[in-house]
């Protein structure tokens, strides 16, 4: 309401924004500078992905959350699986006692940044004879090292009659950890641990380290933990 802020303001913004400020005073023809040049960009940004009669009812909170929405929409490694129970997989196993090389590979898999050989080619990585599983013979995809291998079906196999549970592996369920309401049995801590003793095997195989069967590593993944 101040008379010569109000003169200033409308001089300077009326070239820039002639769609909110209007003014009967000659406006400036140069373009705003400093903090005024900060509010012009944003006000831009804002009409750009929303309606002048959206912001103007909007209230502070309710555009935040719609700010957020459109700046950072949902990563496409989730939007393949956008149904479904265990969203916070992520903030479960950072709570999950386990060593945190496991914690890292699994945020490989649950983003599908994990390095098999397909991913890597796809990427330009030097990938020597072919992409296949050396035991089976088919594309290391991340479904095939975990599910479809012929060890790690033995193994699932093996795991879960030893526990006398059923851990429902998939191509969902090893990215997402899901838990029903009513679980007492730590289910995701099995299914990582079984995860990253996979992994590890096979990454022992790529390397030509001493060979180690999944069992040995699985028990020495179950050590880590406290």
């Amino acid at each position: 309401s101040h008379h010569f802020l109000r003169t200033y303001l409308q001089t300077e913004l009326s070239s820039a924004l002639p769609y909110l400020v209007v003014t009967t005073i000659p406006a400036c023809t140069s373009r705003p500078v400093g903090y005024l040049k900060e509010v012009v960009s944003a006000i831009e940004f804002l009409t750009a992905r929303f309606s002048l009669e959206h912001l103007f009812t909007v209230t502070r909170k309710a555009l935040y959350a719609d700010l957020i929405d459109i700046t950072f929409p949902e990563p496409l490694y989730r939007s393949i699986y956008s149904e479904g129970p265990g969203k916070d997989v992520l903030r479960r196993v950072r709570k999950l006692h386990v060593s945190p090389t496991a914690k890292s590979f699994f945020f490989k898999l649950h983003t599908s940044t994990l390095p098999v050989k397909p991913w890597l080619r796809e990427r330009g990585v030097f990938v020597p004879w072919s992409i296949n599983c050396r035991l089976c013979n088919q594309p290391e995809t991340i479904e095939h090292c975990f599910i479809f291998c012929t060890d790690a079906y033995l193994f699932w196999d093996v795991l879960q009659r030893t526990l006398k549970k059923d851990l429902n592996i998939n191509a969902y369920t090893i990215r997402f950890l899901p838990l029903k309401l009513n679980d007492s049995f730590p289910y995701d801590l099995f299914t990582l641990m079984g995860l990253h003793s996979l992994w590890k095997t096979r990454m022992i195989d790529r390397n030509a380290d001493p060979p180690r069967s999944t069992k040995s590593n699985f028990i020495e993944t179950a050590t880590h933990v406290r």
